[in-house]
């Protein structure tokens, strides 16, 4: 599917190449400071000195008795004095690339000891859940699921993997099942060292998996120092699914909705979760998958009835937002379906989204779509560039590109559009929104060869495509006056480039 408001400057001043990390973090996290406070800059930095040298010293201690209290207490002391909030932390990655956040970490895909295929999603579902609930942790950077399965089944050299992902630690996992009984191992890994730095066992039943994933979450919270945050739990004991077959259903539902977006793959995703919702009609993820189906629908030109679909999805949603308002996937769909024909409403349910959530990369570059229907293009490119740092490699990262090319179509940047929308068509060849663009920065241009090229495949991608009927879903996606404006051009481009209209 297609938050508060980003700035594309950086919290505080950038360091300089030759800052340490722990005076980096220090200058970024006191973006008020005046310039002549000098004696306060000295003892802050004296401070993390002394921290500094206290983390080497803890961390040789733990080497030798295999605890982390150590690491307990410096963690604390880090996160009171010097981490900054989470929106910071995002901006900061995105500023700085090359710096690796303290608190930053990918969970990368569970190993499925079953040795069977057909499980695959069981232990995948597990691995998205647990993403979904560290990256829910206060100050935390969390590389998004898409990049995170581009690892799956591959065995990734750690230190290798710090580096390529500008992260700071990695979680792994295990997971076996035998009849209704889950093993789950669980370790971290510090990327710098290779070395795992605490790891556990956790046994349970699978009709209890949200308990499961909760306690891994929990403990890994506490071994790095940091506060859940406080808010109604996304699976309390009171909505479980009570029937293991329709958690099934729902699981394989979602593994479809991550994969590359086409309108088989979407129905196939509905289909999942309608299985699942008719064994067990009060399964919120069921509820919530199908609705993100129905959405997608809509936004993608796939909806035989736009109106009744978007009746149903917001119906859905409200329901599984009744249940679990702290539910940042829940108010990304709402933002989403919002979008289509409210964007100025969207925005205030991505910036929801985005407080549980902080680390959402779908919540971002869905505020950067929502932004430019509301007329406001120029500030579209952030987010969703924040949501391509997330998640590089993410199977949705063809659909963002596809963001970044309509923005800059919608400012007549026609070389950067046509530079976006071929990395988006590459990404994914099956989406056709780039195409569109595409062929309206060739007519624009006057480069009218290439149009047609780009017309011919998108006819065979789309072929009941006219500029007439194009048109319309973007007049029904947005009243915003500017948006309109900045979408007739495009129209005018498909118009140079030889599209039949009707």
């Amino acid at each position: 599917m297609t938050n508060s408001e980003v700035s594309n400057d950086p919290p505080g001043k950038p360091p300089s190449d030759d800052e340490q990390p722990d005076k980096a973090a220090s200058d970024k996290e006191q973006p008020g400071k005046p310039p002549s406070d000098r004696n306060l800059k000295i003892r802050l930095r004296a401070r993390l000195q002394l921290i500094g040298g206290a983390l080497a010293s803890i961390a040789a201690v733990g080497a030798v008795a295999g605890g982390l209290v150590g690491y307990w207490t410096v963690w604390k002391t880090f996160r009171t004095d010097v981490f900054p909030e989470s929106q910071k932390t995002q901006k900061a990655a995105t500023a700085r690339p090359d710096i690796a956040p303290r608190l930053s970490l990918v969970v990368l895909p569970f190993a499925n000891l079953n040795n069977d295929a057909e499980q695959d999603y069981f232990a995948d579902g597990i691995t998205t859940d647990l993403t979904t609930d560290l990256a829910q942790m206060p100050d935390t950077f969390v590389i998004g699921r898409g990049t995170a399965f581009t690892y799956k089944n591959k065995q990734a050299d750690l230190k290798t993997l710090g580096k390529d992902l500008g992260i700071r630690w990695a979680v792994q996992g295990a997971v076996q099942r035998a009849g209704d009984r889950v093993r789950m191992n669980v370790s971290l890994a510090e990327l710098s060292t290779g070395r795992d730095v605490w790891s556990d066992r956790f046994d349970g039943d699978r009709t209890n998996l949200a308990a499961l994933q909760e306690q891994v979450t929990a403990r890994l919270a506490r071994s790095l120092n940091i506060e859940l945050i406080q808010a109604e739990s996304r699976r309390s004991l009171m909505d479980q699914p009570t029937n293991p077959d329709a958690m099934d259903f729902s699981m394989r539902g979602w593994a479809k909705v991550y994969q590359p977006q086409s309108q088989v793959s979407n129905a196939e995703a509905n289909d999942l979760f309608d299985s699942a919702l008719r064994l067990d009609p009060n399964n919120i993820d069921a509820m919530l998958g199908k609705a993100w189906c129905i959405t997608s629908g809509v936004l993608n030109g796939w909806s035989t009835s736009v109106v009744e679909d978007k009746k149903t999805a917001t119906r859905l949603i409200d329901q599984v937002l009744a249940k679990r308002p702290a539910t940042a996937k829940a108010r990304v769909a709402m933002g989403s379906i919002l979008s289509y024909g409210n964007p100025d409403n969207a925005l205030s349910e991505f910036d929801a989204a985005l407080e549980i959530d902080p680390n959402s990369p779908v919540a971002y570059a869905s505020k950067g779509i929502a932004l430019i229907a509301a007329g406001r293009a120029r500030e579209a490119f952030s987010p969703i560039q924040i949501a391509l740092r997330l998640s590089p490699k993410d199977p949705a990262a063809g659909v963002w590109h596809f963001f970044l090319c309509h923005a800059h179509a919608h400012l007549h940047q026609y070389n950067e559009a046509v530079e976006e929308c071929r990395r988006a068509i590459n990404l994914n060849k099956l989406n056709w929104l780039p195409y569109v663009d595409l062929l309206s920065a060739y007519g624009a241009t006057g480069q009218l060869e290439m149009a047609q090229q780009m017309l011919a495949e998108l006819n065979t991608i789309r072929p009941d495509f006219t500029v007439n009927w194009f048109q319309q879903i973007g007049y029904a996606r947005s009243s915003n006056p500017q948006y309109r404006s900045e979408y007739d051009d495009i129209v005018d481009g498909l118009r140079k480039a030889g599209v039949r209209e009707k």
